[in-house]
């Protein structure tokens, strides 16, 4: 039997005090301002705080783990300098990371505080894992989206320590990879402040059932993985991590009571039995309802509080969002010439075919095409695809998945190896286990928005190791994007096209199927399939072929008057993700864009009548973000 830990979270003393009483060995909680629990502040330390409790856990031979979890803007790099070594200088036992910016500062300073990657950063795989190690990290806390086959198989090919959440809220979106509450109010879930959409009501359309009514469709149920703390201690996981920074104490305690009770029956036997007693008493002390989360199966119907009747925190309701107008137009007669470039995403040869003569010199084609836009790429499509590509002199960059699960690497690897011969450009990485992968084939790496770049720090580090090209967040604000700016060729920003909100392996579209056909019957191919809010606003739900649900934005994005302003912060380099346009209408878009970058490589700027057609050919509307 390894070593096991039981790790406890505290937003106040009084919590921290009760938690380290109640039996856990070590405790994390976060400061005012660089942690992810920022929608109450009451519920953080002070750093008076945070100095306390390191000495009090220490004095019970107690570790404090420090939530660094955000992820950062440039404007706060300086202040965050100065935290970290506040951190090494009160002798936390561990940090808690989402940004590569945090790496970078670490290794600058020369700080010697482990690291714990949050998780935050999805780590699913065993590649990934081993990326981290190489980076100096000293724990992974796995996605909460893996099976305990994916755990254990991560554990036998890593030497990192692993962490694991075993009771507590749980997101339906794969972590990490959940923009909608950024997209809808400009706070974002990556820093701390979700507004929780996924907490709304919903009506669903395009399934053979097809509920009428409005119901908390996405509201996932919490997780409690105590009946299967024997499988997961076998599984190799150390680490036994509780939720709940903003729980007070009462609720807490009962928790850590009868977690302790049972690692320390594992300790003595490795092969306990679960407590009825204890599993009842969670039972009863539970918030919302409870779920084994992926443990055992994907999520279903039984994962989801669809009634409500227990969601007990929705900080917010549904609101009408903001579109763009012609009034939104910000007329700039005079700019300095610039050339930019334009990528563009496609998922057919006839898409290819429909750029020809346009003068964009660079395509991405993406290994997660959707089942509603058709059939995977093969070799055949491949070959045809970079000859007419060499006709036109267009460049190809395949890009990955943004969710590489253990379960899809080694799919992911079989293809990459079967692809390797044709001449790539490079590799766009959206995980950093294809990152490594794609690394070990030989192939040119970019780094994909999927990696969540928003500061200048982070990216310059991926370009130390090896990133040809960085793609900005879908979250990076404008004053990052200027210091974005300062790489140049090396920094690309997406500005047109649809925005993916959440990833789930939640599938609704077969939790409502009313057919009794055992495996997958495809009601996703519906052409209405998706979410409708209470403000009537329509979230398409694409999946892919790993069945997963992607819940789109209600509108496109489109950063068309937003040119000058990048092109004046250094920015070169433009991605348009036209893959679910029609070529028609991919070209005309393509024209649009083409024709302001040529004007602006002239310091001309002078586009309303192309912005109004922007809006003509995009009737569900567009939207800037909060950019």
């Amino acid at each position: 039997m390894h070593e096991l830990e039981l790790l406890a979270p505290a937003g106040k003393w009084d919590v921290l005090e009760a938690v380290a009483e109640a039996g856990a060995d070590a405790v994390y909680c976060g400061d005012k301002r660089f942690n992810m629990r920022m929608l109450r502040p009451d519920f953080n330390f002070t750093r008076e705080e945070l100095q306390d409790a390191a000495s009090y856990l220490h004095q019970q031979d107690k570790k404090l783990y420090v939530t660094v979890n955000n992820l950062y803007c440039d404007r706060e790099i300086d202040e965050l300098r100065k935290y970290l070594q506040f951190l090494q200088d009160i002798g936390v036992d561990g940090m808690i990371v989402q940004d590569l910016a945090v790496v970078a500062l670490v290794q600058e300073m020369g700080l010697t505080v482990p690291m714990h990657a949050s998780v935050q950063m999805g780590i699913s795989n065993v590649q990934a894992v081993r990326f981290l190690e190489e980076q100096g990290f000293a724990r992974a806390i796995l996605s909460n989206s893996l099976s305990l086959a994916e755990i254990k198989d991560i554990h036998c090919g890593s030497d990192l320590t692993l962490e694991f959440f075993a009771h507590g809220d749980m997101c339906i979106s794969h972590t990490g990879q959940c923009y909608m509450s950024s997209f809808i109010s400009g706070a974002s879930s990556n820093r701390g402040r979700c507004v929780k959409p996924c907490r709304w009501l919903y009506r669903l359309s395009g399934t053979s059932a097809d509920p009428e009514e409005y119901a908390y469709h996405i509201t996932h149920n919490d997780l409690m993985v105590y009946p299967y703390l024997r499988e997961l201690v076998q599984a190799g996981v150390y680490s036994f991590k509780i939720e709940g920074r903003m729980r007070e104490a009462s609720y807490l305690t009962g928790l850590i009571a009868v977690y302790r009770q049972a690692l320390d029956r594992l300790k003595q036997d490795p092969n306990a039995q679960p407590d009825q007693t204890e599993e009842q008493h969670l039972v009863n002390r539970r918030l919302r309802d409870l779920s084994t989360g992926s443990l055992l199966e994907r999520p279903n119907r039984t994962s989801i509080g669809l009634d409500g009747t227990r969601e007990f925190f929705r900080p917010t309701e549904c609101r009408p969002l903001l579109r763009l107008k012609a009034q939104d137009y910000e007329l700039k007669l005079m700019v300095a010439p610039a050339q930019l470039s334009l990528r563009v995403k496609i998922t057919s040869l006839d898409q290819l075919i429909a750029l020809q003569g346009s003068g964009v010199k660079e395509v991405i084609v993406g290994m997660d095409t959707m089942r509603q836009e058709g059939t995977l790429w093969n070799r055949y499509q491949f070959k045809v695809l970079f000859a007419q590509a060499a006709e036109q002199g267009i460049d190809i960059y395949l890009e990955t998945p943004r969710i590489v699960t253990q379960e899809d690497l080694e799919g992911l690897e079989d293809k990459l190896r079967q692809w390797q011969d044709f001449p790539w450009k490079a590799a766009i990485a959206n995980d950093f286990g294809a990152w490594k992968l794609a690394q070990q084939l030989g192939m040119e790496i970019e780094a994909g928005y999927g990696l969540n770049v928003t500061n200048y720090e982070n990216a310059s580090w991926l370009v130390k190791l090896g990133a040809t090209r960085v793609n900005a967040s879908l979250e990076t604000d404008k004053d990052s994007l200027t210091a974005l700016g300062q790489l140049g060729e090396k920094m690309e920003v997406l500005v047109q096209g649809p925005l993916c909100g959440m990833i789930s392996d939640y599938c609704m579209a077969c939790s409502w199927s009313d057919d009794k056909l055992e495996g997958c019957a495809i009601h996703c191919l519906e052409p209405d399939y998706g979410l409708w809010d209470a403000c009537g606003q329509f979230y398409r739900i694409r999946t892919d072929w790993q069945c997963r649900n992607h819940i789109y934005f209600p509108h496109e994005l489109a950063l068309l008057t937003r040119l000058p302003g990048m092109a004046a912060s250094g920015l070169r380099r433009l991605r348009m993700d036209g893959q679910f346009y029609a070529p028609e209408l991919l070209r005309k878009v393509t024209d649009i864009y083409q024709q302001a970058i040529n004007d602006l490589a002239e310091g001309q700027w002078e586009q309303e009548d192309a912005f109004a057609q922007l809006l003509e050919l995009f009737p569900a509307g567009l939207t800037v973000r909060q950019l």
